[in-house]
Formats: C-alpha cells, sequence, structure tokens
C-alpha cells in the first residue's frame, strides 16, 4: 500500500510538472522574446523531479511533456527545447540530491551545458536546416555579415543626420571590414573557446537562478562559486599543455587537421589561462587590497580592453603553476 501510495504520489506530481514544462516551451515558442529566461526556468522542474523521485520518474515526464508539447505546438521545436532542459535539468538535481559542492555543481552544469549546445546544433543540423556542418557554418556566418552590414548601414545614415563627418564615418566602414575578412576556417578555431564560455556562462546562470528558486522551495545549494575562487588544476594546465604540444608536432609534420588542433588548442588554452589570471586578479584585489566590487569589475573591464589584457594570460598561467591563492589540492609546492 505504501509503495502504491507512493507511486501514485509519483505519478501525479511528474504529471503536473509535464504539464508546467509544456507550458512554459509553449509560451516560449511563441513569445522568442522569453526563450532566454525559458532555458533558466525549464531546468528547475525537472531538477525538483528528480530530487524528490528518481531517473525513471524525470524521464517519463520529460517524455510526457515532449508529447504534450508536440500536440499543441511543434513535434521539432519540442524536442529541441527538450534535448537542454532535460540534460541540464537532471544534472542539476542529480548534484543537489547528493548534496555536491558549487565547484562541482557547476563544473557539471557546464558539461551538461556544452553536451546539450553540440546536440542541440546536431539536432538543428539534421533535422531543421538538414545540412551539412561545414554549410551550416556558412550560412549563419553569412546571414550574421548580412545583418551587421544592414545594421552599419542604419548606423551611418543616423550619425550622418547627426553631423559626423564622412571621414570619422570610415571608421565604422573600417571595422566590417576586419568581420568580412571572418571565414569558416577561423569559426572552426574560435569554436572550443566559445563552447567553453558558454557552458560557463549557463551553469553560472542557471545556479543562481535555480539557487534562488529552490532555497524557496527549502532545498539545500551552497552559494555560487565566487569568480575569485576559480582556479585552473595543474592536471588540467599540464593536459591543455600537452594539446597544444601535439598540435606543434602535428603541424610540423604536415599531418591533415594537425594546423587546425594547433589552432584551436592555442585559442582554448589561451582563453582558459585568461580566465584564470581574470580570477586571480579579482582575488587579489578583492580580498588582498580590499576594493569593493564595482572598482575591481572597471579595472578588469579597462585593461582587458586595453593592450594591458594579454598580461593575464601570463598572470593565469603562473597562478596555475605556483597557486599562490592555494586553492589547487594537486599544486607542485605546498606548505
Amino acid at each position: 500500500m505504501e509503495k502504491k501510495n507512493y507511486s501514485t504520489k509519483a505519478i501525479v506530481e511528474a504529471s503536473l510538472i509535464s504539464v508546467i514544462i509544456s507550458v512554459i516551451m509553449i509560451i516560449t515558442g511563441y513569445l522568442p522574446i522569453v526563450s532566454f529566461i525559458g532555458a533558466l526556468i525549464l531546468p528547475i522542474p525537472v531538477a525538483i523531479l528528480y530530487i524528490r523521485h528518481n531517473s525513471k520518474i524525470t524521464i517519463t515526464a520529460i517524455f510526457l511533456s515532449i508529447i504534450l508539447t508536440s500536440l499543441v505546438y511543434n513535434p521539432i521545436m519540442a524536442v529541441y527545447s527538450a534535448i537542454t532542459y532535460s540534460i541540464v535539468g537532471s544534472t542539476l538535481g542529480y548534484c543537489v540530491k547528493k548534496s555536491k559542492k558549487s565547484s562541482i555543481t557547476l563544473l557539471f552544469l557546464a558539461i551538461a551545458s556544452a553536451i546539450s549546445n553540440i546536440l542541440t546544433v546536431a539536432f538543428s543540423m539534421l533535422l531543421i536546416e538538414k545540412v551539412s556542418f561545414l554549410n551550416f557554418l556558412s550560412k549563419n556566418l553569412e546571414f550574421m555579415k548580412q545583418s551587421m552590414k544592414a545594421s552599419m548601414e542604419q548606423t551611418k545614415i543616423i550619425y550622418s543626420q547627426m553631423g559626423v563627418t564622412p571621414e570619422q564615418l570610415k571608421l565604422l566602414d573600417k571595422n566590417f571590414e576586419i568581420i568580412e575578412k571572418v571565414d569558416i576556417m577561423l569559426v572552426l578555431v574560435l569554436i572550443p573557446a566559445t563552447i567553453l564560455l558558454l557552458s560557463f556562462v549557463s551553469a553560472y546562470l542557471n545556479y543562481i537562478v535555480s539557487r534562488a528558486i529552490l532555497k524557496k522551495l527549502n532545498y539545500k545549494m551552497e552559494e555560487v562559486l565566487p569568480f575569485s575562487r576559480v582556479y585552473v588544476s595543474n592536471i588540467v594546465g599540464a593536459v591543455l599543455i600537452g594539446i597544444v604540444c601535439i598540435g606543434i608536432i602535428l603541424s610540423t609534420k604536415n599531418v591533415i587537421g594537425g594546423k587546425y588542433i594547433l589552432n584551436s588548442s592555442q585559442v582554448f588554452v589561451q582563453f582558459v589561462f585568461t580566465i584564470n589570471g581574470l580570477a586571480a586578479t579579482t582575488y587579489f584585489l578583492r580580498v588582498k587590497r580590499n576594493l569593493s566590487k564595482p572598482v575591481v569589475v572597471l579595472i578588469l573591464v579597462l585593461t582587458t580592453l586595453s593592450p594591458l589584457g594579454t598580461i593575464y594570460f601570463s598572470i593565469g598561467l603562473m597562478e596555475m603553476a605556483f597557486d599562490f591563492r592555494r586553492l589547487d589540492p594537486y599544486r607542485i609546492k605546498r606548505k
């Protein structure tokens, strides 16, 4: 009887959450302007169901929400949306249920976000766009250039009406020329670093929003990991540097794909160590110098956008090697 009551309760909750998910999916489908908010909220019902019950009930609710949304809205878009919220929501629910630390939860959410992004792009190419990967990139790159060109022309008209001289408007043309030079190969090189950036930004936002809502429902989650405590482990750093070395060897041997591995890994490593350098700088400015958050943000933004921005890569590399913040459990030197 107790098992039957539990099963009945689980089925009812799964049904209700499926309806809630379907309603949110339909709203975001008809109102694309709120799709970003929907992407942050949709994983939370899935996480709640995972915390309260198990993976089987959660998967059942996900399939039910896809069916409901397909009947009312669009089957393809239902599956497309489900890819993201199901993976991220299940990962969040698992971390909360197992009482994982905020750093581990953020890492798992970033991995889940990266996987869901890759799967949604693949789904879009195969069933929506129905093109190859390179054609997909080429089409979207061309669309971006055309959109920016139209926006640039509108901006030039507005500036000319405001009295801006033709010589000053030439600066906009020079900026657009740089954008015009972007090709498929450059996009391919930037893909790994872009996925990393989007994944961690998405993980942070999902964690903050989920914690605020789950806290109201009496589910415990640690405070989000401060940016000043973000670090790159010696092990991770060694692996990244090793990949760059492999890329150098393959490139010098003229192995097919070697140059791409070298270029993409260099961009990826530069990005990772720059983030590590920014985090280390934030730590020393906030903790050691006791500067306020707005002042620290202003300093970081101004220096990053200036020629001094390259220094953060060196700071991040040194921080990884010597672990001045004493955050890495695998640091080389212990005291």
